[in-house]
């Protein structure tokens, strides 16, 4: 008896997949795509992917798409009286014609979405490491969070493509919220409700649903009780990002 344990430490890990198979896996076969993780960190693969394509597209559509939008945000704060016309110009003319003002808005990016990897990591280890009770590693939260997002690309060229030939961001919605009728002014309740039903549209869903099975294959726990508790902090999670979009929303 006391061999036994030392045979089961000796035995063989699992090599794993390779990252594009993983990856492929990942839309085709999301219940199978978590072999060797437990042992192999590959979770930088996809999110260093998804930070490249984001900021390849800020940078595609940065004098197209995001340079009109804020000289229209600044223009409507001179209006307001909310800043000054001298102000406004010498902040134009520094995204307008200065090249640094893409690699400020391509920064933002590469700060922004791991930050927010991050806390989402956070969020799912909670729940599966203390609400559940498994031996949950934070690292594991990253695996599921980093390769689960690849299903969220399809939504990210959509958005872009959208943006390009619209020229704007505004007013696309690949989630409920394109149910919402558009308003007239800006508005917090409408912005807060816009982000919550986006979150909970079709890629969101398809996005949790892969979570959920990178959970429970990574933790050990049952597939319903990581359902559950993934799905309570997925809207838990919506809410929180839909208020804060809210606050920064001018208008009442």
């Amino acid at each position: 008896m006391s061999e036994q344990p030392e045979a089961l430490t000796d035995a063989p890990r699992s090599p794993g997949l390779p990252a594009w198979e993983r990856a492929i896996r990942i839309f085709v076969q999301p219940a199978h795509a978590w072999e060797g993780l437990e042992h192999k960190v590959q979770f930088w693969i996809p999110l260093l992917f998804i930070l490249i394509m984001n900021a390849a597209f800020a940078a595609a559509t940065y004098h197209r798409v995001l340079v009109p939008m804020m000289l229209e945000q600044w223009d409507e704060a001179v209006a307001n009286g909310q800043m000054q016309p001298e102000q406004v110009e010498k902040i134009s003319d520094f995204f307008v014609n200065n090249p640094a003002a893409i690699a400020v808005t391509v920064g933002q990016q590469a700060v922004i979405l791991p930050l927010v990897v991050l806390l989402i990591a956070a969020v799912l280890w909670f729940g599966c490491g203390f609400v559940l009770g498994t031996k949950f590693r934070y690292r594991l939260a990253l695996e599921v969070v980093c390769w689960a997002s690849l299903v969220r690309i399809p939504e990210t060229l959509i958005t872009f493509a959208i943006a390009w030939f619209t020229e704007s961001f505004k007013g696309i919605h690949l989630g409920l919220a394109a149910l919402l009728p558009e308003p007239e002014t800006p508005n917090k309740l409408h912005a807060g409700f816009s982000v919550f039903l986006d979150a909970i549209g079709p890629f969101g869903i398809w996005y949790l649903a892969v979570a959920i099975l990178g959970a429970s294959a990574l933790s050990g726990a049952p597939r319903k009780s990581v359902a559950w508790v993934l799905i309570a902090l997925y809207l838990a999670l919506a809410g929180l990002f839909a208020a804060v979009a809210a606050a920064f929303t001018p208008g009442a």
